[in-house]
């Protein structure tokens, strides 16, 4: 490309805003730097929602990683990612659109009733990340265009954006989950293989006469210990939203609070 080019790129709105987000600071966060494109984006489009959604590891769920325009508390946390136009992207890694929010397993719940959230309509834009010919997720985000009339230019915009976004979103996740998951890695220990590592180190360092005579508690301390560090992880992962966590965790919001409060964990 011509050097012209990256010093003054053309005015256009399009060439300006990717020039943009491919010199935007990457920050710490991965949820900061999806905030930080999206908000380079709307200086020149009008963008009221987007979402990035990450496969889970084993490929059969996704999760909601960051919003853009909405509340993280009142939006859908996760979802199967075999079903609807969603799984239909990752599979066939082409951009689609999702026409019926209702029909749309992410989206379903959110339709009825009280649930339904303004910024969230259809048609939505579908764009799958890739990398190294692998879908790990995808972004769904308003049309920039009008959908009807120049659809061909929202897919080929939004397959630049992804192209661009793709490896910086993959070097995010490599960062984050450290040495047990590299790219393309199957090999990453299991949960209940890491915990009992951790739990068998512990048990190894304690005198079972004294334990035995003193009545410490042993199981009960431990298990209190492991809810005290999942909610603590749980909530700065979903940055502190109560709602989200208790998602997260598989258990009530009620019970989250009641938990916190029991475990005297601070809030931030």
């Amino acid at each position: 490309m011509h050097s012209a080019l990256l010093v003054n790129p053309p005015s256009n709105p399009e060439l300006r805003s990717l020039y943009e987000i491919v010199l935007f600071p990457q920050p710490d966060q991965l949820q900061d730097y999806f905030l930080g494109v999206m908000a380079i984006l709307s200086d020149y489009f009008s963008i009221e929602y987007s979402a990035l959604i990450l496969q889970e590891s084993q490929k059969d769920s996704l999760r909601v990683e960051a919003i853009y325009g909405i509340e993280k508390d009142v939006h859908p946390f996760a979802c199967s990612s075999q079903k609807g136009t969603i799984g239909k992207v990752l599979e066939s890694r082409q951009p689609m659109t999702i026409q019926i929010l209702s029909q749309e397993p992410l989206y379903a719940e959110m339709t009825r009733g009280t649930k339904r959230i303004e910024k969230i309509r259809s048609p939505l834009i579908c764009m799958p990340l890739i990398v190294d010919d692998e879908s790990i997720g995808v972004i769904n985000i308003n049309f920039l265009y009008g959908p009807k009339d120049v659809m061909d230019a929202n897919f080929q915009f939004f397959s630049v954006l992804s192209a661009i976004l793709s490896p910086v979103i993959r070097n995010y996740q490599v960062k984050k989950n450290g040495p047990f998951q590299k790219m393309g890695n199957p090999k990453r220990p299991l949960f209940d293989e890491i915990l009992e590592e951790r739990l068998t180190e512990v048990l190894n360092k304690i005198d079972p006469y004294v334990e035995s005579k003193a009545k410490l508690g042993l199981l009960d301390d431990i298990v209190s210990l492991v809810e005290k560090i999942l909610i603590k992880s749980a909530l700065k992962r979903v940055g502190n939203v109560q709602t989200t966590a208790s998602q997260l965790l598989g258990i009530n919001r009620n019970t989250l609070r009641k938990k916190i409060r029991d475990l005297k964990i601070k809030a931030p």
